[in-house]
């Protein structure tokens, strides 16, 4: 009948659009499909990202919190000096407040510390790890010079100082039988008249990027133009926020060196990263913790 066949025409009609719409629907889908396909042979997958991060190397400050997460109460060094231990817990958290307190004094990564230490300190170990997590660039002149050439070490200190364009000083208060205030206050004059507690800006004419001179002891008698390294201690624990978009790796400059000229005078010499001081071992504490290695240290140093 007429009715019928045009029925049937209609079901014709209804199958075939429904037929070309789904080839059409599986075209899309295979397009997209081949698309992904390729941006996937293009693009790394999220596990690929996390393991190429996971090659960077860490930088020796941060490889000490590690430690110190996964061994808090293990003892890393000794000094003989007071009797004094240390666990990795321990020297992370001082390295961590030093860190803290001198980007908090406004210190920023790439800065340069110049260290007048003596190498059995414990401040010094400290002060190398805090380097470490704050990106500063620190460099080292010994002090013992002044033990037997006092003027000889104030002219190397002087020559430092010019050199390196340190930023902050570190030094001893006393020892040996030498009185490191009174050489700092003949190289620095400024720090005769400098008051701290009256909120003055450090200034001098000769070493105009130094910002603050630092001694290790516990008191201000005769120091008032210094400031004291304990209150650079700064335990907020607000390191990783002061660091943020900043952070350390293995690749970060860390040691400046300082090499000793012909007539006794120091000269800025190659800067190594986080790995070559690993690499090379120059700072054997630093690197004999790093291993997981106890140590003890000997020698009359401060404590703080």
């Amino acid at each position: 009948p007429k009715h019928q066949r045009q029925h049937q025409k209609l079901l014709a009609s209804l199958v075939s659009f429904t037929m070309s719409g789904a080839l059409r629907t599986a075209s899309v889908v295979a397009r997209r499909c081949v698309a992904a396909r390729s941006r996937a042979a293009v693009l790394p997958s999220l596990s690929t990202v996390a393991a190429v991060r996971g090659m960077a190397s860490l930088s020796g400050g941060a490889s000490l919190t590690d430690l110190a997460t996964d061994n808090p109460h293990k003892e890393a060094i000794r000094y003989h000096h007071k009797n004094l231990k240390f666990t990795y817990k321990d020297f992370d958290h001082f390295s961590d407040s030093l860190a803290s307190g001198m980007i908090s004094a406004g210190l920023a990564p790439g800065d340069v510390v110049l260290s007048w230490l003596p190498a059995n300190f414990l401040e010094l170990h400290v002060l190398q790890f805090a380097c470490s997590k704050a990106g500063f660039v620190l460099y080292e002149l010994d002090p013992a010079q002044a033990t037997t050439d006092p003027e000889g070490a104030k002219a190397a200190l002087t020559e430092a100082l010019v050199e390196t364009e340190a930023n902050i000083l570190f030094s001893q208060e006393a020892g040996s039988d030498v009185d490191y205030i009174r050489l700092l206050k003949e190289v620095i004059p400024e720090t005769r008249f400098f008051q701290i507690e009256e909120g003055q800006l450090f200034i001098s004419p000769r070493f105009p990027h130094l910002r603050y001179p630092v001694h290790t002891g516990l008191d201000e008698i005769d120091k008032k133009g210094f400031w004291q390294m304990t209150t650079f201690l700064v335990p907020d624990g607000e390191l990783p926020t002061y660091m943020a978009g900043k952070e350390t790796s293995g690749a970060t400059p860390l040691k400046g060196e300082l090499v000793i000229g012909p007539d006794g005078m120091p000269k800025v010499g190659k800067t190594m990263t986080n790995d070559e001081v690993v690499k090379t071992g120059v700072w054997p504490v630093y690197n004999t913790m790093l291993k997981r290695d106890y140590q003890e240290i000997e020698g009359i140093g401060n404590i703080f």
